[in-house]
């Protein structure tokens, strides 16, 4: 029951900040490495709103619509100058950007890990056995809401579908009057968002601290590699495959092992589907869909 339980929690907290990690790979085409700092700011962010009394809700909400709107600032300001430069100087960006996020998280907050304020609240009971408590059980059904919220943006709506024709070819996009500028900006504000409300979650899980984004980093690429580079669904599956696997292992080997026990997840899985996940129903389908 303990592995069902904790893969769910950190499956969910996997798949929404992964989700916007691989929609930013589908259309921009490169690693953003400062997405794990996406969470950091998101967690900070997160503390700063709370303590001012605000509703948990509220503060999730406010959290992530300012982590969405710093990722669309990072865009205009730093990646859309050099875009024109090849992906490999977009790489590079990324990191220098999660240095600087990083310092300036750090240089405000100081060094010490933070925790939310929050009532201690009692596990729910299903046949008189503990399950989650609410915390852990609203972050599994926002996850798995979101997800479903972001398949039918892109299947159903305007903007999704512009997102997906400039992710499959830009220049025939722009012939059909989509402005590829305007859908990026979008993608890096809900990638964004994402990636901030997965930082206040894994913070009310837990603790803050200046390394938990470069932490999530590490099993944000070990996600994107498993379900495909690119696959926005290969990586939503690929969320729940890692943490169940994270979660397993962890039974034969000490909390230090979790990034090495994703990236040995990825070797097998890889050996057997060497395109990832997005291979069991096809990867030209996931990745245009």
């Amino acid at each position: 029951m303990d592995i069902l339980i904790f893969g769910l929690i950190s499956g969910s907290i996997i798949l929404l900040s992964s989700v916007g990690f691989a929609m930013i790979v589908k259309v921009e085409g490169f690693l953003n490495i400062a997405h794990g700092q996406m969470l950091l700011l998101g967690a900070y962010l997160g503390l700063f709103f709370s303590g001012y009394g605000l509703p948990l809700a509220v503060t999730m909400l406010l959290a992530s619509i300012a982590t969405g709107v710093i990722g669309m600032l990072c865009y205009g300001l730093l990646f859309r100058p050099v875009k024109s430069q090849g992906l490999l100087v977009l790489l590079f960006t990324s990191v220098g950007a999660a240095y600087v996020i990083h310092g300036v998280v750090g240089a405000i907050a100081g060094k010490r890990m933070l925790a939310y304020d929050l009532p201690p609240t009692r596990a729910i009971r299903i046949f008189g056995e503990p399950f989650m408590t609410r915390y852990e059980l609203t972050t599994v059904i926002l996850a798995l809401v979101l997800a479903l919220a972001v398949h039918l943006f892109m299947t159903h709506t305007r903007a999704g579908k512009e997102i997906r024709a400039v992710s499959d070819n830009e220049d025939l996009a722009r012939v059909r009057g989509i402005d590829p500028v305007r859908s990026s900006y979008l993608v890096w504000f809900v990638a964004s968002a994402l990636g901030g409300l997965a930082g206040v979650l894994m913070g009310i899980m837990g603790s803050l601290h200046l390394g938990m984004g470069w932490q999530q980093i590490i099993i944000i690429l070990a996600t994107t590699v498993l379900g495909g580079i690119g696959s926005i669904y290969g990586v939503m599956l690929a969320a729940f495959v890692l943490a169940f696997g994270i979660e397993i292992g962890l039974l034969f080997a000490e909390p230090s092992y979790r990034s090495g026990i994703a990236f040995l997840i990825i070797i097998v899985v890889l050996f057997v589907r060497p395109q990832g996940l997005q291979s069991l129903w096809g990867a030209g389908k996931l990745r245009t869909h």
